[in-house]
């Protein structure tokens, strides 16, 4: 049976469930992100893998990890086990099946332009844009927290998420908090719909309109799909460009 220590066993399991999921191994920048390790860190770490005979691979070449363990005796990528392994007589542990990996989530990072609103000339033809990252299980309703606190604002609004042939098309398919006795044909409910399932590819564009008396019009663009982080807390801001109006004129 193959020795490694827990850590190990971590880099192991992360580095099989990768090429599960991708069909190629992770690169050393990505174990690092995946880690919330410094990439020296994770080069050392696989160089004693390699010592030890757990993996293979060609310096100087990306992507060339090969894990040598047996599948079986890989760790489960962000799963505990429910008890410890008992231990035969001679100190030699008895196999237990790995429980098959969980599928990483699906990341998706999203650019938020305000586009338009009751902005003063302060803010006019201004980039204003916050850049946000949320899990696919999460909810559109999350999203919008996200973005109501991204732009700090205080007061709560009716809103909607706006999926037709451009950014801006109030005949949908979208999505709000629908008034179950007036919800009309194609409109969603934002506290149900996830992010996968809307089956968003790279450089869509969708919009989103928040208080439906001021219209503060936003444009959102998927930048690109990864893979989420187990360890960190999402949704999360990444980046901002540009002061936030305020949500409501200055007098």
């Amino acid at each position: 049976m193959a020795d490694f220590t827990p850590t190990q066993g971590r880099y192991l399991a992360f580095i099989h469930a990768y090429i599960d999921r991708h069909g190629y191994p992770p690169a050393e920048s990505e174990i690092a992100t995946a880690m919330c390790v410094s990439p020296p860190s994770v080069n050392q770490i696989v160089k004693m893998l390699e010592k030890k005979g757990l993996i293979l691979r060609h310096p100087g070449q990306p992507r060339s990890l090969q894990i040598l363990v047996p599948e079986d005796e890989i760790p489960a990528w962000n799963q505990r086990r429910s008890a410890k392994s008992p231990v035969r007589p001679g100190n030699q542990p008895r196999r237990v099946a790995a429980t098959p990996a969980a599928p990483p989530a699906n990341l998706y990072v999203l650019s938020v332009f305000l586009t338009a609103g009751p902005v003063s000339e302060k803010f006019a033809n201004k980039e204003i844009r916050r850049d946000i990252e949320i899990r696919g299980d999460q909810t559109l309703e999350q999203l919008h927290q996200a973005i109501f606190e991204a732009f700090d604002r205080s007061d709560e609004h009716l809103y909607e998420f706006q999926f037709g042939k451009r950014p801006f098309d109030p005949d949908g398919p979208n999505y709000g908090v629908p008034d179950l006795q007036k919800s009309k044909k194609g409109h969603g409910d934002a506290r149900e719909t996830t992010l996968d399932a809307l089956d968003l590819k790279p450089n869509r564009v969708f919009g989103y309109l928040f208080d439906f008396g001021d219209e503060w019009f936003h444009q959102v663009q998927v930048e690109r799909i990864g893979q989420a982080i187990p360890t960190v807390t999402y949704p999360r801001v990444i980046k901002r460009v540009g002061k936030s109006p305020p949500q409501y004129a200055e007098e």
